[in-house]
């Protein structure tokens, strides 16, 4: 608003706000003019303001890991990719059930990514490509009987960050099932 002020002040002394048509404006008439465009101005910068809230609030989707967010051949590759570098070190069991409830429900699955992205292998973490580790992503979800969907997980936190991790006891505990 500050600029604005000082954009029409500026504009009020170059005299661009005192002729209309070639008359000269009224000084009374040249500060009401001043006051709609200020007005004018401070509403669309209100209304631009507002509409940028809203869609940094609002995630483009509110999906989560219960609505089939990985294909079943991303996660066929995952499992091929964790038998040859993970495997080793952890066992599916350390990946599934409560342990993995515990860890990650709730969590946005690009914090999970970022998680074996940087951490994982152990003994070279970070060295595998984006996509194995979505790939890797993918299988976790299959271990944890969460549902295939006909499109790929990206290797992009941005998307990621819009899909929820919720386990099925996660989701049978809010429907009150046991």
């Amino acid at each position: 608003m500050r600029n604005i002020n000082v954009i029409l002040r500026c504009a009020a002394t170059k005299d661009l706000l005192s002729v209309v048509d070639g008359q000269p404006l009224a000084r009374g008439t040249r500060s009401f003019v001043a006051a709609l465009l200020r007005m004018t101005f401070s509403s669309v910068a209100l209304l631009v303001t507002a509409t940028v809230t809203t869609a940094a609030q609002s995630p483009a989707t509110k999906q989560t890991t219960l609505t089939g967010v990985y294909s079943a051949e991303q996660a066929s590759r995952g499992e091929q990719v964790y038998a040859g570098m993970c495997k080793s070190c952890h066992t599916t069991a350390s990946h599934t059930g409560v342990a993995f409830q515990k860890s990650w429900d709730g969590h946005a699955l690009s914090e999970l990514y970022g998680y074996i992205s940087t951490k994982m292998p152990k003994n070279e973490p970070g060295s595998l490509a984006p996509e194995e580790y979505a790939d890797v992503l993918a299988y976790l979800l299959k271990l944890n009987q969460m549902p295939v969907g006909p499109i790929e997980l990206p290797p992009d936190t941005t998307v990621l960050g819009t899909i929820r991790i919720e386990t099925h006891v996660a989701a049978a505990r809010k429907r009150g099932d046991r």
